[in-house]
């Protein structure tokens, strides 16, 4: 203690004040600075040109402040008082500063991909812009709330001062809210989103939602299997008992890609110069299951549709992968991202993100085409159809520059901060689109390797992305927004289709039907029925009107 007084009057710091003083004056501060996300969005509801504007406002700064009063008083004891102080005032400054420059929502999906995220992807979030807000809003009060000195009364006068001020917060909140009850209904019915922006306690309800579901568990259950029933249709047997071939489905998870910068659907820039040769199909009305990684890519792989989608409610049960194993059809995930969520738990998988392939990776990652790597060798080990999912690192951001290998610096000059906020949205979107324009030639190469294999293989490939990306429209960034409140940029996405002209002759699909569908609605939901329809797999997990090839099924080959 005197070490931190000897420092205090070092530093020109000589306060001498109480603990409720101390947690009503962390509690304005952080109102004021680190909710500036939240202030914007609420300004924009109401017209502070009024009076009745400017008292609710300040009635919404005073019920901010003595609600996080009140809940800093829970922890106000000699022990806790200053490390939990100094701990919310950082965790606040992180937040406010993703909130105010990315528009990024911290919720319980977004929490999920934090956590499940690894280290490459997370560095590529630290920037000096960051460091900076962290050291100006975070460090800065921190360290004046660690050098002050608490003043403490005895202990009985100490606890009733704390009662009171206890009190007096509950007491202020209440009364506020009750005065103005008619504009929280108006305001809390219509925009019931204003809840996740109130920083840091929306962020840490999040945090223990996502704990208590991913670790506290009252019961773990085991399992639950679907599609035991699952088989592959005697039709489908004998028209490729006829070619004499197997069947190989590519399906690739792409990330981070947006259907509006797909040249293939009308983008003006030429970001698709490969695919557009390769008699591919692009589905331009096509959305995502959610907004980030840890929500879609489960999603694409359950037999839940979006709106009965829930990620606690879908971990108990089998997906598209099981089903087909089920089916007799051999499943392989390859894995250039941060791994399959859980999808593939119970079916091979490899992780080629670290593979020593000088000629495709470097120190920090490899490039997407690392997942052809070898590929064959593992096809061919095989004795029956096969689903290959490669999942792509895509456009994964903030850091779009690191995704493309050196000869895809097409559209320049390109933005190389790791803070897209920070560039120019000309070079953010050239960066962007030079990871669209390798995915694009990651696609023909896929098609290229399914069509060097055609003496042995029929061979399908579906791409679709796992959600889209702002760059900077409407002042947002990156990813992750609750699925209702995020913009059309972030739900998106393109998906594209090539099948061999073998499979549509043993199987009787119309490649000509199915550009006709290019405009059509469709979504994730139809990922799940369309793989099994590719292997005409039959069950009661199976619905023909989600299945996007099955329209355009003419007949199959018959003796």
């Amino acid at each position: 203690m005197k070490y931190s007084m000897s420092v205090a009057r070092l530093s020109g710091i000589n306060l001498n004040i109480s603990a409720p003083a101390l947690l009503w004056l962390c509690s304005i501060y952080i109102v004021l600075t680190d909710n500036q996300y939240f202030w914007h969005a609420l300004l924009k509801l109401v017209d502070i040109s009024t009076l009745s504007g400017i008292l609710f406002s300040l009635s919404i700064f005073a019920i901010l402040t003595s609600v996080f009063s009140f809940i800093f008083h829970a922890f106000s004891t000699k022990v806790l008082l200053k490390p939990v102080l100094i701990l919310m005032l950082i965790l606040a400054a992180g937040v406010g500063y993703f909130q105010t420059n990315y528009g990024v929502i911290i919720d319980k999906s977004m929490i999920q991909n934090v956590v499940e995220t690894d280290y490459k992807e997370a560095s590529e979030l630290i920037s000096f812009s960051l460091l900076f807000h962290l050291a100006l809003y975070g460090l800065l009060p921190a360290l004046v709330v660690g050098l002050v000195k608490v003043r403490y009364q005895s202990f009985i006068k100490e606890s009733l001062i704390r009662v009171l001020s206890l009190l007096g917060a509950a007491f202020l909140a209440g009364f506020l809210i009750w005065a103005n009850y008619k504009n929280f209904v108006l305001i809390g019915r219509e925009h019931r989103e204003l809840r996740l922006f109130v920083n840091p306690t929306a962020p840490l309800y999040e945090a223990y939602k996502f704990t208590k579901n991913k670790y506290f568990k009252s019961v773990e259950g085991p399992i639950q299997a679907i599609g035991l029933d699952a088989h592959q249709s005697p039709q489908y047997l004998q028209a490729r008992k006829i070619d004499g071939k197997k069947t190989i489905v590519v399906l690739v998870v792409g990330e981070t890609a947006r259907a509006k910068d797909f040249s293939l659907n009308g983008y003006v820039r030429e970001t698709n110069p490969e695919l557009s040769k390769d008699d591919v199909v692009s589905f331009n009305n096509t959305y995502s299951c959610g907004t980030s990684t840890a929500e879609s890519v489960p999603c694409i792989f359950s037999h839940f549709d979006r709106v009965d989608y829930s990620s606690s409610d879908a971990g108990h049960y089998e997906n598209l992968l099981d089903v087909l194993s089920h089916s007799g059809v051999d499943v392989l995930w390859r894995d250039n991202n941060s791994g399959c969520k859980g999808v593939c738990d119970r079916v091979a998988y490899e992780d080629v993100s670290n593979l020593p392939v000088p000629t495709l990776c470097n120190t920090s990652e490899c490039f997407d085409e690392v997942l052809l790597h070898q590929l064959q060798e593992k096809i061919q080990k095989s004795s029956t159809d096969i689903l290959l999912v490669l999942h792509q690192k895509g456009s994964h951001g903030p850091a779009y520059f690191k995704r493309y290998p050196e000869a895809f610096r097409r559209f320049t000059p390109e933005c190389t901060d790791s803070a897209p906020q920070n560039c120019q949205k000309e070079t953010l979107l050239n960066a962007y689109d030079n990871s669209i324009l390798y995915t694009d030639h990651f696609l023909h190469q896929t098609i290229a390797f399914l069509k060097s294999m055609s003496g042995q293989y029929n061979a399908v490939m579906l791409y679709a992305s796992d959600h889209g990306e702002s760059l900077g429209e409407n002042g947002l960034y990156l990813h992750g927004l609750p699925y209702a409140l995020s913009p059309d940029e972030q739900r998106h996405i393109p998906m594209i289709a090539w099948v061999s002209n073998g499979y549509a002759t043993s199987f009787g699909l119309d490649p000509q039907c199915l550009k006709k569908q290019v405009s059509q609605a469709y979504s994730h939901d139809n990922i799940f029925h369309s793989m099994l329809g590719l292997f005409g797999v039959e069950t009661s997990q199976y619905k023909k009107d989600h299945d996007i090839f099955r329209q355009c099924i003419v007949s199959m080959k018959s003796k």
